[in-house]
């Protein structure tokens, strides 16, 4: 029923026919231990043996002794349902299983015959959301040590070649972390140090200052690094598990600002480290409170959030992952007739000033790294 226990997440196979046990087995056997159980209470003695073992249960309907829906009772019963997900593999497409899989709380439903790549997707998901949900605090302390290696290691090497700049190790280290995301970041920084400056003349009121606006620059570089912790792959899996995956999503400022800071906390570069904190855990905030994940609103947003998170909005709506470059007029006229509660009027006005000098700067950034 069990295979000797190692280090892989551990996933119950519970399906009474050994030839999809073995599809199954075939297709999860390299990243994860197999159990398996041949009928449901095959199925409830393994979990009572492996409940803090079991990442994920793939549970069959149609079994004998006793069926999927019994298992799933089962699992309410002990409470375990809000701590295994289950994913109901059947044949049967009928409305009425797919009720009965849902009133039960399965995650997913997966019908019969299996196909290989959905079936791995599913389940690599589910196992990642549910270990962010357990254990964030405790993935991040570990990441972060890691994180800090690769920093001082490229720090090292870039003192060897007399290039010692904060920016260019931070530049290294994420060109590492997030392959690809250079040109993004770049339109960013390029976009934010703009808009600063507009910000800084036009209303002194924000206590901006060259110094200020070149150390808010250089944070932006981190804006991103909570996509180290809770990736986009999260959304590549079964529409059933969209809901679950957004959830780990909004949690990724809060990810993205604890890193920071446990990683910089002995840098010499505290304003920095102040700044890319406030960014990563704010970026996401509305100035309308209708953003995440606190839920703040107004000035309790630090004014560097508000400048990359419309930045980042800007890029977002502008350059699509396909390659597709939008006209600046179209992305500037959905910001600010469709999402102006969002943002700050001054920041939208200081936006609306420099509009052309804005679309300039970008897509020179754009063209400069899409030559590269």
């Amino acid at each position: 029923m069990s295979a000797a226990k190692d280090n892989k997440p551990a996933v119950l196979i519970a399906e009474d026919e050994e030839i999809n046990r073995a599809i199954l087995r075939e297709i999860l056997k390299d990243k994860y231990r197999i159990l398996e159980a041949e009928n449901g209470h095959q199925a409830v003695f393994c979990i009572q043996a492996e409940e803090t073992e079991i990442a994920l249960i793939i549970l069959d309907i149609h079994m004998p002794k006793l069926d999927g829906f019994g298992v799933m009772e089962y699992l309410q019963e002990t409470g375990l349902n809000n701590k295994i997900p289950v994913v109901v593999t059947t044949s049967d497409k009928s409305a009425d299983v797919l009720v009965q899989a849902k009133k039960n709380h399965a995650v997913d439903i997966v019908y019969k015959p299996f196909r290989a790549a959905e079936i791995r997707k599913i389940v690599d998901n589910l196992v990642q959301i549910c270990k962010l949900e357990t254990s964030l605090e405790s993935i991040i302390e570990e990441k972060s040590v890691y994180f800090t290696n690769q920093y001082e290691a490229l720090k090292k090497a870039a003192k060897a070649l007399r290039r010692v700049k904060w920016e260019d190790n931070i530049k290294s280290l994420m060109n590492k972390l997030l392959p690809g995301n250079e040109a993004h970041s770049g339109r960013i920084r390029v976009g934010t140090e703009l808009l600063l400056d507009g910000l800084m003349e036009r209303y002194p009121k924000y206590g901006l200052s060259k110094s200020i606006n070149k150390a808010i620059s250089d944070a932006t570089l981190l804006h991103d690094i909570g996509n180290v912790i809770i990736p986009d792959s999260l959304f590549d899996g079964h529409r059933a598990s969209a809901g679950r995956a957004m959830v780990q999503i909004k949690k990724r400022p809060i990810a993205g600002s604890e890193l920071i800071n446990l990683m910089f906390v002995n840098s010499t570069h505290q304003l920095e480290r102040k700044y890319a904190y406030e960014i990563a855990r704010y970026m996401y905030e509305q100035y309308d409170g209708k953003g995440y994940p606190i839920g703040v609103a107004g000035d309790e947003i630090p004014i560097c959030a508000q400048v990359v998170s419309l930045c980042h909005r800007y890029d977002e709506i502008r350059f699509l992952k396909d390659g597709t470059v939008k006209p600046h007029k179209s992305v500037m006229r959905k910001i600010q007739e469709a999402e102006y509660k969002a943002y700050n009027p001054d920041l939208l006005e200081v936006f609306e000033v420099l509009s052309d000098t804005f679309d300039k700067t970008v897509m020179e950034e754009y063209n400069k790294n899409k030559e590269k």
